[in-house]
């Protein structure tokens, strides 16, 4: 008796031993799967940041470039630009160096820093030296703006147009790598996943072969002690699947769409028109590209504050909304400017709709906290029909130089795009100051 006694206590004492080390095991199992997947997550957090501030880069890129000539226009046409401009442009170009500081260093912020891949250090410091092309590109832009005559002016719109171009495709070439070593994170993350769950299947089978077979007695407590493992780590691994899904599609929606309007922003817009300008030309379909600007909007801002600037924002995309087709695309180009494409409509048809538009928001009530904001928009038209462009970006600047003259033109009004002269408008007061020009 004493015997059989000792050796049950024996027995029990070792299957009480390898059932405490089975169940450390998964325990440090189970953390070491929750620290590497949250780790993986939070790297993809990162990645979407940063592609989101490569895509940002580029696309100020492109608004330095535009500035740039709204200035020499400004400039040429009254001795000097107005601050409004010159104040914008400063800030873009101030983003821009910070965007190029934080991309090349991988310092995001205090709390944020990332290792950068030999890729890309070698895209901002090798053989394309995008931080060196960037900082001289910054630098005209910088020497535009302090020019004094229009020769000097001149001669920084020529570089700047000499260099816009090649260094837009070089960064849209470093958003891509920055996508596809994002892709890559979350390829690496799927495979963590599939070796975390590979793992945690040899070592239950393990552990039911060596450990769980001499505990007869407790063979079905075993089974339904592993049958509950298995629920709970299929949950997490599907509740990590799903989180990384999430993640994929935040991060996608993050780089094509404003966080504010929830329009798209100018990220896909030159892809977009381009595939339409293609379209346009192999069908003979009519399209027109239309510059909006909200008129007087930094008055909104600086008397009302930027909080009521960001719902006249809101409130503005949904009115432009109500009036599109399926067909048709609507942008936040930036700030206070959209950009409304308008597909399969002729020119007289792409006019009215914009004059439609334009009483709508000047008899619109925009009511912020009580406060009546009254509002205009001045608009930049061109049409496929009037006269052929053949690169995307002739018609954003066309379009852009004929929003221009609509706001040097009085304002509250449309004015249509033309190859020598800027001479349309919808309304008598930017009729008769076209004229006079």
């Amino acid at each position: 008796m004493n015997a059989n006694l000792l050796q049950k206590k024996n027995i029990h004492r070792s299957i009480s031993q390898h059932y405490l080390l089975a169940v450390l095991i998964i325990a440090l199992l189970s953390t070491a799967a929750y620290y590497t997947l949250g780790s993986a997550l939070s790297d993809s957090d990162s990645t979407a940041y940063i592609v989101n501030l490569s895509g940002r880069q580029r696309m100020l890129s492109q608004h330095i470039a535009l500035d740039a000539h709204r200035f020499y226009a400004e400039k040429s046409f009254n001795d000097q630009a107005n601050d409004e401009l010159v104040s914008l442009m400063k800030k873009n170009i101030n983003d821009m160096e910070k965007s190029n500081r934080q991309l090349s260093s991988g310092l995001l912020s205090e709390n944020r820093v990332i290792d950068l891949s030999m890729s890309i250090r070698d895209m901002y410091f090798g053989k394309m030296n995008i931080y060196d092309r960037v900082s001289k590109y910054l630098e005209i832009s910088k020497k535009l703006l302090s020019s004094t005559n229009n020769q000097e002016a001149l001669a920084s719109i020529r570089v700047i147009d000499s260099t816009s171009e090649q260094l837009l495709k070089d960064l849209n070439t470093i958003v891509n790598q920055y996508q596809l070593e994002g892709e890559a994170r979350l390829e690496t993350i799927e495979k963590l996943e599939l070796l975390v769950w590979l793992t945690t299947l040899i070592v239950i089978f393990l552990e039911v072969l060596l450990i769980f077979r001499p505990m007869v007695s407790l063979v079905i407590a075993a089974q339904r002690a592993q049958t509950n493992t298995m629920d709970n780590l299929e949950e997490i691994v599907e509740s990590r699947t799903l989180k990384l899904e999430l993640a994929n599609q935040k991060l996608k929606e993050i780089a094509i769409h404003d966080p504010l309007t929830k329009l798209r922003n100018r990220l896909t817009l030159e892809a977009d028109v381009e595939s339409l300008m293609s379209t346009s030309k192999l069908h003979n379909i009519p399209f027109a590209f239309c510059m909006i600007d909200i008129d007087w909007f930094k008055k909104v801002n600086d008397t009302y504050g930027h909080l009521a600037g960001d719902y006249i924002l809101k409130e503005i995309a949904l009115l432009f909304k109500e009036f599109i087709r399926e067909s048709d695309h609507l942008y936040r180009a930036g700030g206070e400017e959209f950009v409304l494409v308008l597909n399969r409509v002729n020119f007289e048809e792409a006019l009215a709709k914009l004059e439609k538009l334009r009483q709508t928001v000047q008899e619109h009530h925009f009511d912020y906290k009580g406060q009546h904001i009254a509002l205009t928009i001045s608009a930049g038209l061109y049409h496929s029909n009037q006269f052929t462009l053949s690169r995307v970006h002739d018609v954003i600047l066309t379009a852009d130089k004929a929003l221009y003259m609509a706001k040097n033109n009085g304002r509250n009004c449309i004015q249509k795009a033309q190859s020598e002269d800027f001479s349309y408008s919808t309304n008598e007061k930017c009729k008769q100051s076209a004229i006079g020009t």
